[in-house]
């Protein structure tokens, strides 16, 4: 019994220390960041580093980034408070549009691949779930090609088409899983009482999946929100350019802006920290429901 005792006790002692570890791995860039942007140039410039926070924490990186103050490529001057504040509404509007259009058509679609039965089905949703392990930069030329003949490059419009054709296989998959967990009898009851197949959608279809589409809309919002690629292939002017894109500004040919890019990255992972944090049971519980069963 003791040397049971013994080793189950060192057994979690090493358990606890490896989530000790991984959690240091993953928070530790995060809180370097966060104290990157209080801190003064010349502070982290220094060497050795004196500690682990700032000896004279300052707002002042972050007062730069929406009140004034120069990016760094190319030696021009635009204000950095116009490419911030662009950037973010163009990174709100991109997201949350994007996600609304995946989450509809991803319902609407999955709904079509789950109940109805029609010449082709298989080989069409076969091909769909064929495209989401594609790697991004496999299609690029050709998606370059298609967005510049329609006009669409440097506009929002033609972000919010790309990240659309890019996250409707993951979300059509996730929503026919979805529906295939709903009782069909449900739906035949409702069919027998007079309900046509858009208010089948309405009454039954979109209430019995309110988990599936959080769970398509905040993986759809948080994947658009930290793309990085399609942004800076596809947007060229502070007009169109997002978050992500704004962030590789800092760096110019002579310097780098240490201190203000880390009150950008800051500033840009703060709502998706958010949604981590209030959304998490969501996201969590509609990925379960509709991966696993």
């Amino acid at each position: 019994m003791p040397l049971s005792f013994n080793s189950n006790y060192i057994k979690r002692i090493w358990i606890y220390l490896f989530c000790a570890i991984a959690l240091f791995w993953a928070i530790g860039p995060i809180y370097w960041i966060f104290v990157s942007s209080i801190s003064t140039r010349m502070e982290l410039y220094s060497t050795p580093i004196k500690s682990w926070f700032p000896s004279e924490p300052t707002l002042d990186a972050y007062i730069r980034l929406f009140q004034g103050g120069g990016t760094y490529r190319g030696g021009d001057v635009s204000p950095t408070e116009g490419l911030m504040w662009n950037s973010l509404f163009n990174t709100l509007f991109v997201s949350i549009v994007s996600a609304a259009f995946v989450t509809f058509l991803s319902t609407n679609a999955g709904y079509v691949f789950a109940r109805m039965k029609f010449k082709g089905k298989g080989f069409i949703f076969f091909f769909l779930m064929l495209m989401m392990p594609l790697p991004l930069w496999v299609s690029i030329i050709a998606l370059f090609f298609m967005i510049s003949n329609a006009g669409l490059i440097d506009t929002l419009t033609g972000m919010i088409l790309l990240f659309i054709v890019f996250l409707l296989p993951l979300g059509i998959w996730l929503m026919s899983t979805f529906v295939r967990e709903i009782n069909p009898e449900i739906e035949e009851a409702a069919i027998v009482d007079g309900c046509s197949r858009w208010q089948l959608m309405r009454w039954i279809i979109y209430p019995l999946s309110k988990s599936g589409m959080a769970a398509v809309f905040l993986v759809s919002l948080l994947t658009v929100w930290n793309n990085f690629l399609l942004p800076l292939i596809f947007t060229r002017s502070p007009d169109s350019q997002m978050l992500t894109v704004v962030l590789s500004l800092f760096v110019g040919q002579y310097e780098v802006a240490w201190e203000d890019m880390a009150a950008a990255a800051v500033v840009t992972m703060f709502p998706p920290f958010l949604i981590a944090l209030f959304f998490q049971r969501f996201l969590i519980r509609g990925m379960t429901l509709g991966a696993v069963k």
